[in-house]
């Protein structure tokens, strides 16, 4: 009898149990939907001062794969596409440069990308946006 009882009242706290620690799991896909205004930039881990217009600079990244690039300097949006696979964010407007997410939160994105100098040397730029209101 003890061990029906103890099968029972097992078998009613695990499904508590596996519910209550369940996360959601949203995609880094889902996660990037949004738009998002440039704040910083850092070349070679050095800070790159943004011109007011550049901060005011955004990119969409819309569900069906399709992006908007606005360059508030120039007030020129370009519609590109976009996509994530194997950790490499890729905007075909900005191709061959792949991008790396470093952050990614309810309001912080931070990616980078590999470039080469005009001296040949291996540079990381890093970019940092906000998510829009």
């Amino acid at each position: 009898m003890k061990a029906f009882a103890l099968k029972v009242l097992l078998l009613s706290v695990l499904p508590l149990v596996i519910f209550s620690c369940k996360k959601d799991n949203v995609s880094t896909e889902d996660q990037l939907i949004n738009k998002w205004i440039l704040t910083e930039k850092t070349v070679a881990g050095a800070p790159f001062t943004l011109s007011e217009c550049e901060k005011k600079s955004s990119i969409d990244f819309q569900a069906n794969n399709f992006c908007l690039l606005y360059n508030a300097c120039t007030n020129e949006t370009t519609n590109s596409g976009w996509n994530y696979k194997s950790g490499m964010l890729n905007v075909s407007e900005i191709l061959p440069a792949a991008f790396y997410i470093e952050q990614l939160d309810e309001t912080i994105l931070k990616i980078k990308r590999n470039d080469i100098s005009a001296e040949g040397n291996l540079q990381v730029t890093v970019l940092t946006y906000i998510k829009s209101e």
